[in-house]
């Protein structure tokens, strides 16, 4: 439940603050890095973060020790991820990652959604290196907010 809200409320996902109040503009994902950069119309499960709570994420969470980023003018929702069931036998479809299920295909009335999936859009690929975590002018890191306030 708290991936969804924060997919769909634009929350950060790690302190939950609007990240739309902070740029209306763009977004920042951070995601596990698979060897390229993010490209436009990359499908995620990931919420956005705040430039300072990247820094918190990527140093703290072992899956995002190696990991890749991008400024993204347009979120949209794709569809669900979850557990997709055979339609004959009603046994889950064996794989070792979650099925991504877009909204109009007919198979998602065989999935046990879990996720939402967002499709990115207006993408700006960012590097570490380049500084994007604190752009100029980003606030300090907010206080994480109560788990109540997030999960409700």
């Amino acid at each position: 439940m708290r991936q969804r809200r924060a997919v769909s409320r634009m929350l950060c996902q790690v302190c939950g603050a609007d990240t739309l109040e902070q740029d209306p503009e763009r977004q920042l994902f951070v995601l596990k890095d698979v060897g390229r950069p993010v490209g436009e119309g990359e499908l995620t499960t990931a919420a956005p973060v705040c430039p300072p709570c990247a820094l918190i994420a990527v140093e703290h969470c072992p899956h995002l020790r190696g990991h890749v980023a991008a400024w993204v003018e347009r979120p949209l929702p794709w569809g669900v991820a979850g557990i997709l069931y055979d339609r004959d036998t009603l046994s889950p479809v064996p794989g070792d990652d979650l099925t991504k299920v877009a909204y109009g295909d007919p198979a998602r009335h065989w999935l046990v959604a879990t996720r939402q999936v967002l499709s990115l859009n207006g993408c700006t690929a960012v590097f570490k290196d380049t500084g994007y975590l604190l752009p100029a002018g980003a606030i300090e890191p907010q206080q994480p907010l109560p788990r109540e306030a997030v999960t409700t």
